[in-house]
């Protein structure tokens, strides 16, 4: 049976109206991305501009979602920093939110040792009964976690898995030489998860997901039941949008195709992240256009459940005004 936290999660953004978090908005967002399938959310990564986020908003968000989305529904939040103590106390901070499992973030910065890598992540075990997902993001720490370390972490029974931002397969199948399989193995690269999933990971955490996520669940779907090219099929029909993202620092694009798909949400992201160049407005009106439709019934669902929400008020703070895609989303 697969664990709970096999699928496609989705990195949710932090909507903003002016200088605050925009709950109406999340609301929407956590609704819809229920309604179009995806298997859970991750709050407060770097897609949710956490660096700009103060602790008191973080764990709002964290209990924001929690009560949006209900009891059930899987609500990771993102921990971390280059201090073990700060993380400490993050995860404490979760865990009182409501958090369904913790995506920790290695220490940035300041590039501990190996040695120093595993003590952060034991310390952070032991300071919760909640699964952990390691965070394994070489480019934005500047170390990475070394397979054999991972070793290291085995007595640490709610180190669960390991998300793995460049999606390296070959990386992928020495974890599961090095470590028991049922340690889990996630993707952040969604260019690579037909390929990652056929190389036995057991899901993905994209910010992709808040622009597809029905996308993501079929593709899912056709890799689980061993239809390879349909899931390859369906992934390429992704790589436009995928590339196109990547002009601007995540999540920039990915807010502003939002605020097309979901009037209510604002495109604005909090300084140091500056709005997008001009020039990328059509090209993101194409690739919006040309997204996957999502399917009837979840369509349907999603709807139905728009209904019933209150209407969100319309944004106060300045943002771009793109062309509203008509007909696709309510």
């Amino acid at each position: 049976m697969n664990h709970w936290l096999h699928g496609m999660f989705t990195a949710l953004v932090t909507p903003f109206d002016e200088d605050a978090i925009d709950y109406g908005a999340l609301e929407r967002l956590v609704l819809w991305q229920i309604a179009q399938g995806a298997d859970g959310i991750v709050v407060g990564t770097a897609t949710g501009e956490s660096p700009t986020l103060s602790d008191s908003e973080q764990e709002a968000l964290c209990a924001a979602a929690r009560r949006i989305a209900g009891r059930h529904y899987p609500v990771i939040a993102a921990v971390g920093s280059y201090s073990t103590a700060e993380t400490v106390a993050e995860i404490a901070a979760a865990e009182k939110a409501g958090a369904s499992a913790l995506l920790l973030r290695m220490p940035y910065y300041n590039r501990p040792t190996q040695a120093g890598l595993a003590a952060h992540a034991l310390a952070a075990a032991e300071a919760t009964g909640l699964e952990i997902i390691l965070d394994n993001d070489p480019d934005r720490c500047g170390v990475e976690i070394a397979a054999e370390t991972l070793v290291q972490l085995e007595g640490a029974a709610n180190i669960v898995g390991i998300l793995e931002r460049r999606g390296d397969l070959a990386r992928c199948d020495r974890i599961a030489r090095m470590r028991d399989r049922r340690f889990m193995r996630l993707t952040g690269a969604a260019d690579t998860i037909p390929a990652y999933l056929l190389a036995g990971g057991c899901g993905a955490i994209t910010s992709v997901g808040n622009l597809a996520p029905h996308w993501l669940a079929r593709l899912e779907s056709a890799a689980r039941s061993e239809f390879y090219g349909q899931a390859q099929i369906l992934q390429r029909r992704l790589l436009p949008l995928l590339e196109l993202l990547a002009c601007e620092p995540d999540p920039v694009l990915v807010k502003l195709a939002l605020s097309m798909l979901h009037p209510e949400v604002g495109a604005a992201c909090r300084a140091p992240l500056a709005p997008p160049r001009l020039e990328c407005l059509p090209l993101l009106c194409d690739a919006i256009e040309d997204l996957p439709h999502p399917l009837a019934g979840m369509a349907t669902k999603q709807r139905a459940m728009a209904r019933r929400q209150p209407a969100s008020p319309e944004p106060a703070a300045a943002r771009l005004a793109p062309p509203r895609i008509g007909g696709r989303f309510p």
